[in-house]
């Protein structure tokens, strides 16, 4: 996903007509790779407003098509645009219940992601302690994982803790 806002917007665009042809030809399966693509390409913009509904309808669709990955994806997308438009209990909750479905399903490739913005949820609701087991737990699999970039997120994560 570009991180720049000029093919930020492009890739919106794109993400938008792929949605309109997949529900054009009832293409579920593109309709939910786009309903994602489109929803991380927003939030990544800012606008987790606009985002909120089709991460929404993503995991509806996730879920009537038994799609437990898509599901998990579906609902880390839809928890960072709540809690970045400050329903925090909500995100919890979503960021819970993805992180019980990779629990159960073995599909654990999103766990870190949970992991690390459950983290950032729970020093926005003051909760200190969860937030520094959360990091702490997203920071071992990071480090298994090998990405560095993760890894320092992670852990400047658990250094900002100190001074809270």
């Amino acid at each position: 996903m570009p991180a720049d806002p000029p093919s930020l917007h492009g890739e919106i665009a794109r993400q938008r007509e792929r949605l309109a042809a997949a529900r054009g030809t009832g293409n579920e399966a593109a309709q939910l790779e786009s309903l994602l693509c489109l929803g991380l390409a927003l939030i990544m913009s800012g606008r987790e407003a606009e985002a909120a509904p089709l991460l929404d309808d993503a995991l509806s669709l996730a879920r009537r098509r038994g799609d437990r990955k898509r599901e998990i994806e579906a609902m880390l997308g839809l928890g960072t645009a709540r809690q970045y438009l400050g329903e925090r209990r909500l995100a919890q909750q979503l960021f819970g219940e993805a992180q019980m479905l990779c629990a159960e399903t073995g599909l654990r490739e999103q766990e870190h992601f949970l992991l690390h913005h459950r983290g950032r949820c729970y020093v926005e609701q003051g909760e200190i302690a969860k937030a520094r087991e959360a990091f702490a737990k997203a920071l071992a699999i990071r480090k298994m994982l090998g990405n560095q970039a993760f890894i320092d997120s992670t852990q400047a994560a658990l250094d900002d803790l100190a001074h809270l």
